[in-house]
Order: structure tokens, then C-alpha cells, then sequence
């Protein structure tokens, strides 16, 4: 099986699981609702070793799947849509050795199983829907340069190198353009926006007046930069606890915008505004909470973490 029949297969597969649990084709796709609902039982450890697993239903039991809770978010929830395409897709049991999905194996010579499952997760994550609204928030109708791929990733959730993938498949970057992008690393990216080379955050929102009312959902440790040219010298904000605005921003003039650190997990959908020294509201988003399911995996890796079944379903 060649990629193109993968992610043919792949991506009518992902649409009609996003339909069946009613999650959204324009947006962010909450990966831990759809593992809550799948049926499937999903375990979640430090396993250096392991990239992820995937096992079928059998006497007794129900289809499970195991994830590197050492593993950044976006990792996660790319391997979690992966693993969850083996199950949608009725395959048998699968194991990826290692910490990267078969990094020593060129794409050419990924068994069909592997291929479709990784075609999955993409289009899972990443609905074409999604990606062309969410271009159009960033005030793009296609990436022009790898920060656009970047900031994409961030919104959707994924990996930047799983996006520069998915956008070359969707013909939204030609082969040579992709090839570019993906030897740009994402610190060279972030070090960049935020103004600070050394030891720049681990993730750099670019928030403008086209992204004001959007969910953002963000980590601790972000840091979001937001460009409000018509803030003047005395920038007022609102926000959860969570939040700190830096004293001196790195990236913006003190009157062309504001930055924000994220320094503890957001509770509760929290609204952060921004507003002039003449109370007039510049720009608002609402920051996503951390769900549990997803704080256990990624903060508590010591910690098993158990997901569902919800509904005794089995696969």
C-alpha cells in the first residue's frame, strides 16, 4: 500500500469517527474526549522505550492503548490519534519501539498498517476544515513561511513537523517548500518571535486582532505575545491567576502590544482580555482548562493514568 491509498483509507476513517462522537471538522479536536468515548481503556507511563501500543479487543476485555507519558503534549495527542486509528482501522496488535515512531525506518518502508494509522492520526487532528479556518484566523489562505506552520500547529494542537506533513499532503506546500520547512527546527522559531535566543519558552503564541475570540489552549510555560497596536502606554488586562504579563516586553513595543507568561494550569475556561488605558477592549481569547485526563499524562509521568471506557463498548 502506497501513502496516497493510506491516507485516502485514513481520511474518510477520521471523518466518520469525528462524526459518530460529535467532534468538531473547523477546529481544535479534543484527542482525550475522543478516547473517552471510543470505549477504548488508555494507560499512560513513563516508557522511554515506547513509543506507543495499540491491543485489540479479546475474551473478557477491552482494546487498549499505552502512551509515553514523557512525551510533549503535541507527541501525545499525535500518538494518541495514532493508536486510536489502529483501533478504527480493525487492526491487530501494534508496537512502536522507541521514543519516535519508527525514526530509523524510512516513510517508503512503514507497514500498511503504520501508514494508515499515521495517516489517521493527521487527518483526525487536523481536518481539512480545520486548517483552512484556522489559516484564515491567522490571516493566511496558505502557510507562506515555517513561523505560519508553526502558529498552525499551535492552534490545532500538533506537532510541527506532523503539520508540515499534513499541509504538504494537502497540496498547501509543495514538496521543495516543505523540504525547507522541516529542516528549520522550532526552537530557531520560538527563540525567534519572543525575542529571547537563549532560553526562549516552550511554546510562543503570535496573537494579532485576527485571532481576538479565539480558544486557545494553552500550557504552562507558554508565553503568548499579544500585538495590539492602539494600546498606548498603560496596558490593563483581566485573566486567571495563572497568567502574568511580563514588565518589559521582549518582542513588542510597550504600547504596540502585550505579553504573557502562563505560569500554573488553567482550571476553568478563562476569559484573558486586553484593554487601552481608556477601558477599551482591544482584544479578548479564552484560555482552554488542562483536562485531567491530559494533566495526569504530561505532569504526573510517574503516575499511571487510566482513560475510560466510558460505555463498555469494545473494539
Amino acid at each position: 500500500m502506497n501513502w496516497l491509498i493510506a491516507h485516502r483509507v485514513a481520511s474518510i476513517a477520521a471523518a466518520n469517527l469525528r462524526q459518530r462522537l460529535g467532534l468538531p471538522e473547523d477546529g481544535y479536536v479534543d484527542l482525550f474526549a475522543a478516547l473517552r468515548r471510543s470505549g477504548l481503556m488508555v494507560a499512560g507511563d513513563e516508557m522511554p522505550s515506547l513509543f506507543g501500543a495499540y491491543f485489540p479487543a479479546g475474551p473478557g476485555r477491552n482494546a487498549g492503548i499505552l502512551l509515553n507519558s514523557t512525551m510533549s503534549e503535541a507527541t501525545i495527542r499525535h500518538t494518541g490519534a495514532h493508536e486510536l486509528g489502529h483501533a478504527e482501522l480493525g487492526h491487530e496488535r501494534c508496537l512502536a519501539d522507541g521514543p519516535d515512531l519508527f525514526s530509523g525506518l524510512p516513510r517508503n518502508k512503514w507497514p500498511d498498517e503504520e501508514k494508515q494509522a499515521e495517516a489517521f492520526a493527521a487527518w483526525f487532528l487536523m481536518p481539512i476544515r480545520a486548517v483552512k479556518t484556522i489559516l484564515t484566523r491567522l490571516g493566511l489562505d496558505i502557510p507562506r513561511e515555517a513561523a505560519d506552520v508553526y502558529q498552525l500547529s499551535l492552534h490545532l494542537g500538533t506537532s510541527y513537523r506532523g503539520a508540515v506533513r499534513h499541509l504538504e499532503h494537502l497540496r498547501m506546500a509543495a514538496p521543495s517548500v516543505a523540504a525547507g520547512w522541516r529542516r528549520v527546527q522550532p526552537a530557531r522559531l520560538r527563540a525567534r518571535l519572543c525575542g529571547c535566543p537563549d532560553q526562549p519558552p516552550a511554546r510562543v503564541w503570535d496573537l494579532t486582532s485576527l485571532t481576538d475570540g479565539s480558544e486557545l489552549h494553552v500550557e504552562q510555560g507558554d508565553r503568548l505575545i499579544v500585538r495590539t497596536p492602539r494600546l498606548g502606554g498603560r496596558p490593563l488586562f483581566t485573566g486567571p491567576a495563572a497568567v502574568t504579563a511580563l514588565a518589559k516586553p521582549l518582542a513588542v513595543e510597550p504600547d504596540q502590544g502585550i505579553e504573557f507568561d502562563i505560569a500554573g494550569d488553567i482550571d476553568t475556561p478563562s476569559l484573558l482580555t486586553v484593554t487601552s488605558a481608556e477601558r477599551q477592549t482591544l482584544w479578548s481569547g479564552t484560555l482552554m482548562p488542562t483536562p485531567e485526563d491530559r494533566r495526569g499524562l504530561i505532569a504526573a509521568a510517574h503516575k499511571p493514568l487510566m482513560v475510560g471506557p466510558t460505555n463498555g463498548a469494545r473494539r
